[in-house]
């Protein structure tokens, strides 16, 4: 009889002797924070820095990715879901995602990360550590995160193998300056978008304020205008009290200059 490792009622326990390490990046300081945890408790050459390309990123994002694995000589892993943010939303989803159906995260993020988990056990090994930097002080929801629980991932049943991934958030209690001296102290920067934005998130999350939308429509008006007329297609608003399209020409306004018009 095969017994299901959920029902062995066993208080999760950090280990030493995980087989590979990977840890979820996106260029924020949260997420180096969580990369320098790793770095402090596991060797270079069993971390794995995975990073998934939404469609939605800044356009440095690919290319800060690579330069960080090479700077801290970890393994990159780069994910994209073959349609992209654009391509979902105008085939598949036709509403934007909001606070309660985050179905970006699902396919762009959560998704593909399982499933290459699931590909690579091979390569993995039996016991994985998955790492992510959520911050309890972030959200009402983060705040009732888990520090460490089973990933998805893990095999129920040793029928088709056997194969246990914790997925821990070391960082849940730290403030955000902490992160950034973490980030420092590895010697790495902070994205360009702090200069003018509170978290390093996709260029147009609806999760995001409105003044910083506005600032991105500013540095990146293709991308916002690709956006905009996918919200005229679908006759659907990026959020349910706001558009893009009022949003740029807010934008337009404020520059002055005719660059958005």
């Amino acid at each position: 009889m095969n017994v299901s490792v959920y029902d062995k009622m066993e208080i999760i326990q950090l280990r030493s002797d995980y087989t590979s390490v990977i840890v979820s990046y996106s260029n924020g300081v949260d997420s180096m924070g969580a990369l320098y945890w790793a770095l402090r408790n596991f060797p270079e050459n069993k971390i794995y820095l995975l990073y998934c390309d939404t469609g939605m990123e800044y356009d440095i994002n690919i290319g800060l990715f690579k330069k960080t694995a090479r700077f801290l000589d970890v393994k990159p892993v780069l994910l994209a879901h073959h349609k992209g943010f654009l391509g979902l939303l105008l085939e598949e989803r036709f509403m934007f995602p909001d606070i309660k159906n985050r179905w970006c995260t699902s396919y762009l993020k959560t998704n593909i990360t399982n499933q290459w988990i699931r590909a690579k056990r091979h390569i993995l090994g039996e016991r994985v550590l998955f790492i992510s930097g959520e911050r309890r002080d972030e959200s009402p929801k983060r705040a009732k995160l888990a520090e460490i629980e089973y990933h998805a991932t893990t095999l129920k049943t040793e029928r088709k193998g056997k194969f246990t991934c914790h997925w821990y958030r070391p960082c849940l209690d730290y403030e955000k300056g902490e992160m950034f001296e973490f980030a420092g102290r590895l010697g790495l920067s902070p994205h360009p978008c702090y200069e003018y934005v509170d978290r390093c998130s996709c260029m147009f999350c609806v999760l995001m304020k409105d003044r910083h939308a506005i600032e991105n429509m500013k540095r990146h008006p293709k991308r916002a205008s690709e956006l905009i007329q996918a919200e005229i297609r679908l006759q659907h608003n990026w959020k349910s009290k706001q558009s893009l399209l009022n949003l740029w020409d807010t934008a337009c306004e404020e520059s002055g200059d005719g660059i958005l018009g």
